[in-house]
């Protein structure tokens, strides 16, 4: 009985080596399109797998044509940019993990939240609510100036992202409808702004306005 369960963990070990080592392509994805399993699932995979997708112009023309959906390369692309990141990284002797991005060189690079902002090119945001949509977040976001100023670009996965926007309702806040935010500087760890709006009136446009101010006062 020892040596069965002895041999079940080792060829459960086995078996999660393999899948976390495999490298998907185009040609994969196509192959689990046509065999109709469903767009979530094919983006979960490429999220958890190695990729080395070809998101050339030819490369997406080719996905359209045999029915890989919007969705699904939106995750190659991503999963792409990524992968490029992390190998500009590898450069640098810094490290990300695909969960928990880390920098190893922060404390000597990033001493502030002004290092942060400055040194910050994405930003991912998060919610724990219904609403804003984040499309209604974004809009609000790239419509005013002061955001424009900061130069970030929303990307749609927090793994990789320099900053994540994490947004969530302040519980028995019934009456006031309370929303609060904090922005993470994502290398390290630490909370570089915070704050809260009311969703009366736009939510979406209350919480974009009080974000870009926040942030735009760090600089």
């Amino acid at each position: 009985m020892k040596h069965i369960i002895t041999l079940t963990f080792i060829f459960g070990l086995a078996f999660a080596v393999v899948a976390q080592s495999e490298v998907l392509t185009n040609a994969d994805v196509v192959s689990m399109t046509q065999s109709e399993l469903g767009a979530h699932l094919i983006v979960e995979k490429i999220k958890e797998s190695k990729g080395a997708f070809d998101v050339s112009v030819a490369g997406l023309i080719n996905l359209k044509k045999f029915g890989v959906s919007d969705e699904i390369v939106a995750a190659m692309m991503e999963k792409s940019r990524i992968l490029r990141e992390k190998s500009v990284v590898g450069t640098t002797n810094q490290i990300f993990s695909d969960r928990q991005p880390i920098i190893e060189s922060v404390p000597t690079i990033i001493k502030n939240s002004a290092d942060a902002l400055r040194l910050a090119k994405t930003v991912a945001i998060e919610k724990s609510t219904i609403n804003p949509s984040g499309q209604a977040l974004e809009k609000e976001l790239m419509k005013r100036r002061d955001w424009q100023k900061l130069n970030l670009n929303i990307v749609r996965y927090k793994e990789g992202a320099d900053l994540r926007v994490e947004i969530g309702f302040v519980p028995f806040s019934i009456l006031t409808h309370r929303y609060v935010f904090r922005v993470y500087d994502n290398r390290s760890g630490t909370v570089i702004a915070a704050g809260e709006t009311t969703s009366w009136g736009s939510l979406a446009k209350n919480l974009a306005r009080e974000i870009s101010k926040k942030l735009s006062k760090i600089l």
